[in-house]
């Protein structure tokens, strides 16, 4: 989907489990209301449970759509929310895929291992297309990420959750493992007003 069309299609990536602390839970809310308010289309993991079901259930109290994509073997245990749009794909990989083609910016909060796979699925493809382009030209890039540079990847510092991860990249950087160029496929933003606000700026450039 282009990120040029008239509604943003918005990716969450959050936690199947609820966390311990309400404030987890308060912003995943939040951030539900405000992609229905904005109107914006969640897309998301499908499933009704934990911090993603506290999202999809923001979006669904304020009358917005969703559009799930999960695995036979997630959707057993993360069930889908009745009576709301998904899409059942082989594999993980298939699932992460479809994020990507079918959003037009992406949203973190904080979650478990999941959370932080899709997080780097979509660093590393900003990586390797933004290489790609630099190197041969965007012409077939889009054929392998569907203009993954050009979608904002926004995560929503809950009570200091992303602080390790930011020390992560700058130990990268420090390291020699990647350059300070890097930092611009992500923005770190401390509300979900800001995470919105910011990608209806970027898609508007």
């Amino acid at each position: 989907m282009s990120i040029f069309k008239k509604q943003i299609s918005v990716c969450v990536f959050c936690g199947a489990q609820i966390g311990n602390k309400k404030k987890f839970q308060d912003i995943a809310t939040e951030v539900g209301n405000l992609i229905a308010k904005n109107n914006m289309k969640l897309v998301y993991g499908a499933g009704g449970t934990g911090l993603m079901g506290k999202v999809a259930y923001g979006v669904l109290d304020l009358k917005g759509k969703i559009f799930g994509i999960t695995t036979k073997i997630i959707a057993d245990f993360e069930k889908p929310i009745k009576g709301t749009k998904f899409k059942i794909v082989k594999n993980i990989q298939l699932r992460k895929r479809g994020f990507i083609d079918n959003s037009d910016a992406f949203i973190v909060t904080p979650g478990g291992f999941g959370t932080f796979d899709e997080l780097f699925e979509i660093l590393v493809s900003k990586e390797i297309i933004g290489k790609h382009n630099k190197l041969f030209g965007s012409k077939d890039s889009a054929k392998l990420g569907k203009d993954i540079v050009k979608k904002p990847l926004v995560l929503v510092d809950v009570d200091g959750f992303f602080k390790p991860f930011e020390k992560l990249v700058d130990s990268l950087i420090a390291n020699g493992f990647m350059p300070e160029t890097n930092k611009k496929y992500f923005k770190i933003v401390k509300t979900p007003k800001e995470a919105v606000n910011y990608i209806k700026k970027y898609i508007k450039k």
